[in-house]
């Protein structure tokens, strides 16, 4: 109850939140699912699946180190276009493309989770009272992480049901439309208060 009540004093921090778990629940389970089935179906071979994992985490690599020299003036909007960026990855396994679409839409969708995590994470640690960090950073992990198995358990069904492109579409769309909407929340734009620079 303490880390919520700390999570509600921060809009931010809670428009992240969600849009974090709607990424990890429908785009991460999304893609887990779909990656392998797609990889052998389509292009009869786990190459794709080795390529775009590896292309994921070379990404990600790249974003972290992109993310540390970055110092964007709207850090909290650039960290929710990153965590867009993840729809990437769903999209392109929608249709017949190249693998090499695939493979470089897994590379952005890496990039741009970096974008989000580490401002994200330092935002946390500058703007939650020390006292009440580590009761929200479990917030943070309990529903973000927390939420991710029940994606998976649905995304199969769902596939099973409705067929794997109205899925992945859908799984797109929310990746790209909640990280968005959460930019518009009070506060989002620095993820807390603006930074001051010399001269402000």
């Amino acid at each position: 109850m303490d880390g919520i009540r700390e999570a509600r004093r921060h809009p931010w921090f809670l428009a992240g939140l969600g849009a974090l778990t709607a990424v990890i629940a429908l785009g991460y389970s999304a893609t887990s699912v779909a990656l392998p089935l797609i990889s052998r179906d389509r292009y009869a071979t786990e190459w794709v699946l080795a390529a775009a994992t590896t292309a994921y985490t070379v990404g990600a690599l790249g974003g972290a180190l992109l993310t540390a020299r970055l110092r964007p003036r709207s850090q909290g909007w650039v960290a929710f276009a990153g965590l867009a960026a993840y729809g990437f990855a769903p999209l392109s396994l929608m249709l017949p493309v190249h693998p090499a679409v695939v493979i470089g839409a897994y590379a952005v969708a890496g990039i741009g989770i970096e974008l989000f995590n580490v401002p994200w994470f330092t935002a946390t640690q500058r703007e939650v009272a020390p006292d009440k960090l580590a009761r929200v950073s479990s917030l943070d992990f309990l529903v973000s992480y927390g939420l991710a198995p029940v994606g998976l358990a649905l995304i199969a069904p769902a596939i099973h049901a409705f067929g794997v492109t109205p899925v992945l579409g859908a799984c797109a769309a929310a990746c790209f439309l909640v990280p968005a909407a959460a930019a518009l929340v009070p506060t989002a734009r620095h993820f807390g208060r603006p930074p001051v620079r010399p001269g402000d």
